[in-house]
């Protein structure tokens, strides 16, 4: 769908919204009319990243960003800004060429057959593939299938790779706590409040976003002591489960709301940034474009 929905982004986008066209979506697909559809990118990123001249002379060498599907077909503006600021540390990037799905979807409804048979080309992908190159993630729920869930399936080579991946976020903190210097920033002074995905949480303490954000001059942190959003994927989508994941958002969204005004969301979670645009009057970023609007 995001090949052929960014391929004519503004008739697929157009379409999708017409009454009817809605309609039948949700009927098809038992979505919960409530929920706006996500927008087809007028540029895929890894369309976009093909035409970027090479980097000069990369002083801290390579690094590879794992351009997940929402990234690709309908938010490349946060893989530009990963790219952005990778690239001011002094690394050159490259993409995942012929990579598939992470299989989070197939392995979050069961499908674990599925779910193996990406994840095992992926593997064997990324160990032909610069071996040993660092695999950056700006999605958490891809990253833990990476380093969790592929060896929960016992795939070949998931131990491998798993000590090669890193969330973005952790990867930019761990360089600036050894190196200070290596990025430098504006002192826009501006009030920015965490909300960690649950899969980031479940795997290491979020206390480092709020370390990495307080490295930007003049900004207020907050790190939300927040439980799921309750969008969870495909969960919040459909129509069955759309109050619950209402309940399930509300003390998230009352913290939220208590927030100075202009305040803005930091939240690399994909379902999360939708279920808080959904429901909240309030800018949602990346901490990729957080990093980048922040560069000198």
């Amino acid at each position: 769908m995001g090949k052929l929905g960014t391929a004519l982004p503004s008739l697929v986008n157009g379409v999708s919204r017409l009454s009817p066209v809605r309609h039948l979506i949700n009927r098809v697909l038992g979505l919960a009319p409530e929920r706006p559809l996500p927008a087809y990118a007028a540029q895929r990123f890894d369309h976009w990243f093909a035409r970027q001249p090479a980097a000069d002379s990369p002083a801290r060498g390579k690094v590879m960003l794992w351009d997940d599907t929402f990234v690709r077909y309908h938010e490349p503006e946060i893989g530009r800004a990963a790219v952005k600021v990778l690239r001011a540390a002094g690394y050159e990037v490259v993409l995942p060429h012929q990579r598939q799905c992470c299989g989070r979807p197939a392995f979050s409804m069961g499908n674990l057959e599925e779910a193996a048979r990406l994840g095992t080309h992926n593997l064997a992908l990324l160990q032909a593939t610069d071996p040993g190159l660092p695999i950056l993630f700006l999605e958490p729920s891809c990253y833990s299938m990476f380093v969790q869930d592929y060896k929960e399936l016992n795939l070949p080579g998931a131990a491998d790779v798993a000590a090669r991946c890193f969330q973005f976020e952790s990867f930019v903190a761990s360089l600036l706590e050894a190196e200070p210097a290596a990025l430098e920033f504006n002192q826009e002074h501006q009030h920015l409040t965490i909300h960690a995905h649950c899969h980031a949480k479940s795997l290491a303490s979020p206390a480092y976003l709020r370390r990495l954000v307080e490295r930007l001059p003049k900004r207020e942190v907050t790190l939300l002591e927040s439980g799921c959003c309750g969008m969870a994927g495909a969960f919040g989508a459909l129509e069955s489960k759309y109050e619950l994941s209402l309940k399930v958002a509300a003390p998230l969204m009352e913290q939220i709301r208590r927030q100075p005004y202009g305040n803005i969301v930091v939240a690399s979670g994909t379902s999360c940034r939708h279920q808080i645009q959904h429901l909240a009057t309030v800018r949602t970023l990346h901490m990729a474009e957080v990093l980048a609007e922040a560069l000198l």
